[in-house]
């Protein structure tokens, strides 16, 4: 349903008199944002509309593999807010694939028929999501598959693949890991689903970082241990390990808050070891606490953002190939402490990462205002991260 505002533009008489005054008028958050949590997620309006946004009115829908992790919930706000910048965009739909590749598939059939002018996936799956992702593309619609490799080719079997260089988070990891372990210590990673391109990339760079220090033992299986990013799983993969390996040195996982969640070391009477993944506040917090007053602890920690905001350059390219946009300027993150990261240059697909946390150089977030899951990095306020860690978006 179009707001009053929008069928008095529509009307022309409001649009000619802004035009009239040399000035045109900042459209109001899209209808169908505000009706999601209130607003909470919707971007301010701004004067003209991002360049991605393009002028043709456009569907837009993100097809989740899963979606009932915090980083998924982190991330779909991401992603509405990232849509709502654009006036143009008349609808807005998310799917939720629970884990099940046959529903994955399902919703982006389903998607494609419904005739959504811009999907964006998260094919969890990988290259078996690749037929269902081509027919969504010969049906019409501009699909962007991101983060996740799905084999293929662009602009024959999808528009463009958005990503991330996985590697380079491994072998940031990794060497500080040989640095704070003084090149010795039994390592392990833990992993997503088997097979995804995800962790075997993130494995290669650890491996790389690695390769140099014989000292540094790779512990448990390869290329990783298998949790579906799962927190029940990490805690089932950790409590294996323990039970296996006396010594554990240090443990890495990109949805890594569960290692600490868990409580599965301070169960089994071992320390924490040291940690590398994707940022969270639960880490920061626990360092404060164990380091409070001059008290000394092994604990050490180091992050790189957990990337929710990747989804955010998915959603320019999809609405700028659907509605004749251009993805002309950079993509710049905020954190909480109002640090700016620049991520993206503009044209760019794949996005660079950077480090959050360095416990080792006293550079640690921990919110008070935020539960332990939640991610410093995304651009999302403390009350938008709140919300979307209710769930149901």
């Amino acid at each position: 349903m179009k707001s009053k505002l929008d069928l008095w533009l529509s009307s022309g008489v409001m649009a000619a008199a802004f035009m009239t005054a040399g000035v045109l008028p900042a459209a109001a958050a899209p209808g169908w944002c505000q009706q999601i949590a209130n607003g909470l997620y919707c971007a301010k309006p701004e004067t003209p509309p991002p360049d991605f946004c393009g002028t043709k009115p456009v569907s837009v829908a993100l097809a989740d593999g899963f979606a009932a992790n915090p980083w998924r919930q982190m991330t779909t706000a991401n992603a509405i807010n990232e849509a709502s910048r654009c006036p143009n965009v008349t609808s807005w739909t998310h799917t939720d694939g629970q884990g099940n590749t046959q529903k994955a598939i399902s919703d982006v059939e389903g998607l494609a028929a419904r005739g959504v002018n811009a999907i964006v996936v998260f094919p969890d799956a990988g290259p078996v999501m690749l037929p269902a992702i081509r027919d969504a593309y010969k049906q019409g619609s501009a699909v962007v598959p991101f983060r996740a490799k799905v084999g293929g080719k662009e602009g024959v079997d999808y528009t463009v693949f958005v990503g991330t260089n996985f590697y380079d988070h491994g072998v940031i990891w990794g060497n500080w890991l040989v640095k704070a372990l003084n090149g010795k210590g039994n390592i392990a990673y833990l992993g997503g689903p088997p097979g995804t391109s995800e962790s075997t990339e993130k494995s290669k760079g650890l491996h790389d970082a690695f390769k140099d220090h014989p000292g540094i033992k790779w512990i448990g299986q390869e290329p990783f241990e298998v949790t579906n990013w799962d927190p029940s799983l990490i805690a089932k993969a950790e409590g294996a390990l323990i039970a296996r390996y006396p010594q554990i040195d240090g443990i890495i996982g990109d949805l890594s808050i569960p290692i600490l969640t868990s409580g599965a070391f301070p169960r089994a009477g071992r320390d924490l070891p040291l940690v590398a993944g994707e940022d969270a506040n639960g880490f920061g917090c626990e360092w404060e606490k164990l380091h409070a007053n001059g008290a000394k602890s092994s604990f050490q920690f180091t992050t790189t953002s957990a990337e929710q905001w990747n989804v955010r350059l998915a959603i320019q390219w999809a609405i700028a190939s659907a509605a004749g946009g251009k993805v002309d300027q950079p993509l710049v993150v905020v954190d909480t402490k109002g640090g700016k990261h620049v991520v993206a240059k503009p044209g760019d697909k794949i996005v660079t990462n950077f480090t959050m946390d360095d416990s080792l150089k006293g550079v640690v977030f921990c919110n008070p205002n935020l539960p332990a899951s939640a991610g410093n990095g995304s651009s999302l306020t403390v009350e938008q991260t709140l919300g979307a860690l209710k769930g149901g978006l």
